[in-house]
């Protein structure tokens, strides 16, 4: 099928669908994935035992407190559980969900199609570079080219994945820290090129203000500029570019304004995180749920309703129902009541779950 042709259908592990047909949308979760690379060993003996004991309800609540330093909570790969899990979302409403995990993080082509199969959902697989930021995955990129990044997900959009022949049907989450390095750049770059080529969305994993890594406000603002420029200078299209972490990067209003501005899409998809839970992973000025609505309310009355996406961001067992966690039904079973009690419409919250997806995540006319 020629690249005109694809234009307005949707790729998923399972195949092409009408973009008619995803219906209510979560545009950034995780549901096969081994984040062990991403591990915070903890420093105290009693810990670190802890660290590597299977996430259980004797110690659920240290988890829930420390989810980055438990070894069996950042992977998620027993197929069964995951299939119950994501079942209470396609019963609460749900149609899609855009799995973001890349192949240094445990992406499981085929186990996905698995879940496909087994829930009827449709699921989205991405393509690109995550743990770029932490250097895990410095080592495998660090000898290629911009051409050859861009060709390893151009590939992987429109062949398959190694030998599975599943394709992957979005860019990201490109992962970024602070400061921005060479490589980062790079696979900036080279994900602009590949955009460009396959008429794909991209995601952008922006750098998180954690107190391991604390830079001012306006360094941080710089930093997320730095970002969109170099993706704009590479011809990336920003209308189809999207902007993980607002929630929790803590922007002030007026800059919120500005990324607005840009026309990329501003992406709350951290809904159920509370910075309470795990200070020394998150900002401790993350908002609740409801204040992430008032944050929407403000960015809808100024004009942007068509450029925000919601979704949560599972990445780890402990946001899980089964380990007691909101589950892939959160938005729609908890945050969707909260949203019309805060006065929003159903009209706009079927533009947030439905048409918004469905505008970015198609195929787009490619300009060669």
């Amino acid at each position: 099928m020629g690249k005109e042709e694809l234009v307005g259908k949707v790729q998923t592990v399972m195949g092409l669908i009408d973009a008619d047909s995803l219906g209510v949308t979560l545009p950034h979760e995780h549901l096969l994935k081994m984040a062990k690379n991403l591990l915070v060993t903890p420093g105290e003996a009693d810990e670190l035992e802890l660290a590597y004991q299977p996430v259980s309800l004797e110690n659920l609540n240290w988890v829930r407190h420390h989810y980055a330093k438990s070894l069996d909570n950042l992977q998620l790969q027993d197929e069964q559980m995951m299939i119950d899990e994501v079942m209470f979302y396609k019963r609460a409403g749900g149609d899609t969900i855009v799995e973001l995990t890349c192949s240094s993080s445990g992406r499981d082509p085929l186990g996905l199609m698995r879940l496909a199969r087994a829930t009827g959902l449709n699921i989205i697989m991405s393509t690109g570079f995550f743990e770029i930021f932490t250097g895990y995955e410095a080592s495998s990129v660090v000898d290629k080219t911009e051409e050859d990044l861009a060709e390893h997900m151009v590939t992987e959009i429109t062949v398959g994945v190694d030998d599975t022949g599943v394709r992957a049907g979005i860019i990201g989450e490109i992962g970024m820290a602070w400061p921005l390095s060479d490589i980062m750049r790079r696979v900036l770059r080279a994900s602009a090129r590949a955009q460009k080529h396959t008429g794909t969305a991209l995601n952008i994993h922006l750098p998180l203000r954690a107190s391991t890594s604390l830079p001012r406000q306006k360094d941080h603002e710089d930093v997320v500029m730095e970002i969109i420029q170099t993706l704009d200078d590479a011809g990336a299209d920003l209308s189809r570019t999207v902007i993980s972490h607002v929630d929790i990067c803590c922007f002030t209003a007026d800059f919120r304004r500005k990324l607005a501005e840009t026309d990329c899409y501003l992406e709350y998809d951290c809904f159920g995180v509370e910075s309470s839970l795990d200070p020394d992973f998150c900002v401790l000025d993350t908002p609740n749920d409801v204040q992430r609505i008032n944050e929407l309310i403000q960015l809808i009355d100024e004009g942007y309703l068509p450029q925000i996406l919601v979704s949560c961001d599972h990445w780890t067992k402990h946001m899980l129902r089964h380990y007691g966690g909101w589950g892939y039904d959160h938005i729609l079973t908890t945050v969707v009541p909260l949203m019309r009690r805060k006065g929003m419409s159903d009209e706009q919250i079927h533009t947030l779950l439905v048409e918004n997806p469905k505008r970015v995540l198609p195929f787009a006319s490619v300009k060669e």
